[in-house]
């Protein structure tokens, strides 16, 4: 527990100021569950790739056939590439084993891109699109859409349309928000988002609750997780803790459709903590 609260700890702190060093801070959410992780270590790595890639990215003449370069060198001659046979496996949440295994997740491979290719002088940026993390490129002339699950493809409209369509079931219009550029703190929540999802399918209540836990860290105004986390507490029979989550949601959102619901339960915690007291 004193190692999971001291990563805590150190997380709350790297997340308190922007900009947010997005890798350390992804590192220090892999360094709940690896402990004793050389975090100076795989940033490190990361730097070594840089320099690597270096001489072959600053080869391109603009910054499409840069980007070209660079997917080449982290996806052909280094090997990193989506996990497809085990995208629900944690590990493609973390980043150390995401550098060690070279597989990962959409948004764990675009945060190895992100950090190799601004190393490299690139304007990258990271986008949230639905279901699929996505990266761009931006420069005098416009925008690069880049996949790097699959190989650092760069994608047309077209193909983010169909993309859409697959994913919905039915066409959409592909709005500009869809596109938009996300911070660091996004990228992190959506992170611990993916884990949040993996260890609840699992009934991993305690892994479960570490993501929570640091979700509400970059946001602590972040209604689905206050609730969610509540209701967790709850489960895991700390009433006390529950009872302050049920509290802050209605304080945060009185109006809310689970608002009702979330004063029931204040209610039901308060006999329960009175009688434990």
């Amino acid at each position: 527990m004193a190692a999971s609260t001291d990563a805590r700890r150190d997380f709350a702190s790297v997340t308190a100021r922007e900009p947010i060093p997005l890798a350390r801070a992804a590192l220090l959410i892999a360094s709940e569950e690896y402990p004793r992780l050389d975090i100076e270590h795989y940033l490190e790595r990361l730097a070594e790739l840089t320099r690597e890639a270096e001489p072959l990215v600053r080869a391109g003449e603009n910054t499409v056939e840069r980007v070209q370069l660079l997917s080449e060198f982290l996806f052909a001659q280094k090997g990193f590439e989506g996990n497809r046979e085990a995208f629900g496996d944690p590990r493609n949440s973390y980043l150390n084993e995401v550098i060690d295994r070279r597989l990962g997740l959409p948004i764990t491979l675009a945060v190895v891109y992100l950090e190799v290719g601004r190393g490299l002088g690139l304007n990258l940026h990271g986008v949230a699109f639905p279901t699929h993390f996505l990266v761009k490129a931006v420069d005098d002339r416009g925008e690069l859409i880049i996949d790097p699950f699959n190989g650092g493809a760069l994608l047309g409209l077209d193909e983010i349309r169909a993309r859409l369509t697959q994913i919905y079931g039915q066409p959409v219009e592909l709005h500009p928000a869809m596109l938009k550029s996300v911070d660091a703190r996004l990228i992190l929540i959506r992170m611990l988002r993916n884990l949040k999802g993996i260890h609840a399918s699992g009934a991993d209540w305690p892994r479960t609750l570490a993501a929570l836990d640091r979700i509400l860290i970059l946001d602590p105004r972040a209604l689905d997780e206050t609730i969610e986390r509540a209701a967790l507490y709850e489960r895991m029979e700390c009433f006390s803790a529950a009872l302050s989550d049920f509290q802050n949601f209605i304080a945060l959102a009185p109006e809310h459709p689970h608002a009702d619901g979330a004063r029931e339960s204040v209610m039901r915690l308060m006999r329960q903590v009175a009688r434990i007291n």
